[in-house]
Protein backbone atom coordinates (compact mmCIF):
# COMPACT_ATOMS: atom_id res chain seq x y z
CA UNK A 1 0.00 0.00 0.00
CA UNK A 2 1.02 3.48 -0.94
CA UNK A 3 2.18 5.90 2.01
CA UNK A 4 -0.39 8.20 2.63
CA UNK A 5 0.36 11.79 1.87
CA UNK A 6 -1.14 14.58 4.20
CA UNK A 7 -2.41 17.69 1.49
CA UNK A 8 -2.03 20.03 4.10
CA UNK A 9 1.29 20.24 5.21
CA UNK A 10 2.64 20.48 1.60
CA UNK A 11 4.11 23.56 1.32
CA UNK A 12 4.39 25.85 -1.70
CA UNK A 13 7.75 25.38 -3.49
CA UNK A 14 7.65 21.71 -2.70
CA UNK A 15 7.73 19.53 -5.19
CA UNK A 16 5.74 16.17 -5.91
CA UNK A 17 5.72 13.31 -8.36
CA UNK A 18 2.15 11.93 -10.38
CA UNK A 19 0.64 8.55 -10.97
CA UNK A 20 1.64 9.46 -14.20
CA UNK A 21 5.42 9.96 -14.02
CA UNK A 22 5.19 13.74 -13.95
CA UNK A 23 6.75 16.00 -11.70
CA UNK A 24 5.42 19.40 -10.80
CA UNK A 25 6.00 22.05 -8.20
CA UNK A 26 3.64 23.22 -5.65
CA UNK A 27 2.78 27.12 -6.36
CA UNK A 28 -0.59 27.31 -4.41
CA UNK A 29 -2.09 25.13 -1.71
CA UNK A 30 -5.36 25.78 -0.70
CA UNK A 31 -4.60 23.38 2.48
CA UNK A 32 -8.32 21.46 1.92
CA UNK A 33 -6.81 18.37 1.65
CA UNK A 34 -8.62 17.44 -1.54
CA UNK A 35 -5.80 19.46 -4.25
CA UNK A 36 -2.83 21.68 -4.69
CA UNK A 37 -2.43 24.03 -7.83
CA UNK A 38 1.30 23.00 -9.61
CA UNK A 39 3.70 24.13 -12.01
CA UNK A 40 4.79 20.69 -14.56
CA UNK A 41 8.45 20.36 -14.51
CA UNK A 42 7.91 16.93 -16.59
CA UNK A 43 5.22 14.83 -18.21
CA UNK A 44 6.40 11.93 -19.85
CA UNK A 45 3.07 10.99 -20.96
CA UNK A 46 2.20 14.43 -22.23
CA UNK A 47 4.80 16.74 -23.00
CA UNK A 48 2.97 20.05 -23.21
CA UNK A 49 2.12 20.07 -20.45
CA UNK A 50 5.72 21.23 -18.49
CA UNK A 51 5.33 24.54 -17.76
CA UNK A 52 2.06 24.82 -17.50
CA UNK A 53 -0.14 25.06 -14.39
CA UNK A 54 -3.43 22.99 -13.63
CA UNK A 55 -5.01 21.55 -10.35
CA UNK A 56 -3.39 18.17 -9.20
CA UNK A 57 -5.52 15.93 -6.81
CA UNK A 58 -4.82 13.80 -4.16
CA UNK A 59 -5.16 10.50 -5.37
CA UNK A 60 -2.80 11.43 -8.14
CA UNK A 61 -0.13 12.20 -6.08
CA UNK A 62 2.44 9.26 -6.00
CA UNK A 63 4.82 11.28 -3.65
CA UNK A 64 6.47 14.20 -2.18
CA UNK A 65 10.50 14.90 -3.60
CA UNK A 66 12.64 15.93 -1.53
Amino acid sequence: MAEVINLITIAEGARISTINGATAEVVNNPKDGVWVFAKYLTSPEDPDLVGSEDMIFAQDIAEVLT
